[in-house]
């Protein structure tokens, strides 16, 4: 992420099960009241073609299947093409590749988006995240945690 600038985290999801991955991460990062971080809760990628703005860096949190183990953490800066081989959660019209090509073809696309992904256990319609993906989600908070400290610290260091 870009240092010391404002940054919008997108959490993509529902409220069904291991699909609230995204959800989780978003709402965790929000817990702890960033100054500079603003959350959205999307329901489909296209969401976020409502609120991303070029001046803010872009962190996408969401639920993914065919990148790994359930509950694995998996992270991307876009763009990169291995996003086109993971099928991501829900029922989505508009792929969030689809929806990052778009927007950087409507010069809306921040400069900095970075991806992060829960691998899914199940597409079940539970009311509650299965215990490997609530796990991965807690690690994924920490290290998204700690780029956020660092970028922050980073900014300081630059405008004193």
């Amino acid at each position: 992420m870009r240092n010391g600038g404002q940054i919008m985290v997108a959490g993509i999801g529902s409220p069904h099960g291991d699909d609230q991955a995204g959800w989780e991460m978003a709402r965790e990062i929000e817990r702890r009241k960033y100054s500079h971080v603003s959350v959205k809760l999307a329901r489909t990628p296209a969401d976020l073609l409502d609120w991303i703005d070029p001046g803010m860096d872009l962190l996408i949190c969401d639920a993914c299947q065919g990148a790994g183990e359930p509950g694995s953490i998996h992270q991307w800066e876009w763009p990169c093409g291995q996003l086109n081989e993971i099928r991501w959660s829900g029922t989505h019209q508009m792929s969030l590749t689809g929806v990052l090509a778009l927007a950087e073809q409507l010069g809306r696309l921040p400069q900095h988006v970075r991806i992060w992904a829960i691998e899914l256990q199940s597409n079940h319609s539970g009311e509650s995240l299965s215990a490997a993906v609530q796990a991965g989600v807690f690690a994924a908070v920490e290290t998204m945690c700690e780029d956020i400290n660092y970028t922050v610290s980073q900014g300081e260091i630059e405008h004193a």
